[in-house]
C-alpha cells in the first residue's frame, strides 16, 4: 500500500504558512497464522526525515503477542543516521 498526505496551512501575518508532505509505502507479509512482518518507509518534509520501520509479530496464543520493532531515522539528502532503535514488547491475555 502507498499512503500519503498533503496539507497546506495558510496563516495570517506574522505567522508562517507551510506545505506539509507525508509519503510512504507499506508492506504487510503474513507467513503463517502466527507470524507477521510489517515494513514501512515514510518521508516527512516538515521535520526533514526519512523513517524505516520494521515490525515482526509472533502470536503465540489468542490475544497474546510478541513484537520486535526496528526503527531507523535518517536525513533524506545524504541518508546519514539521526537515530535508530530496537524495541521488544510482550502482551499476554490472562484468562
Amino acid at each position: 500500500a502507498l499512503t500519503g498526505a498533503y496539507n497546506s496551512i495558510v496563516l495570517p501575518e506574522p505567522y508562517n504558512s507551510a506545505n506539509l508532505l507525508l509519503l510512504g509505502p507499506k508492506v504487510d507479509l503474513t507467513f503463517t497464522d502466527k507470524l507477521f512482518l510489517t515494513t514501512f518507509v515514510q518521508y516527512n518534509n516538515q521535520i526533514d526525515n526519512l523513517n524505516l520501520n520494521v515490525r515482526f509479530q509472533y502470536r503465540f496464543a489468542p490475544v497474546s503477542d510478541f513484537y520486535l520493532v526496528y526503527t531507523d531515522n535518517t536525513w533524506p539528502e545524504n541518508f546519514r543516521n539521526k537515530s535508530r532503535g530496537v524495541v521488544a514488547k510482550l502482551s499476554y491475555w490472562f484468562n
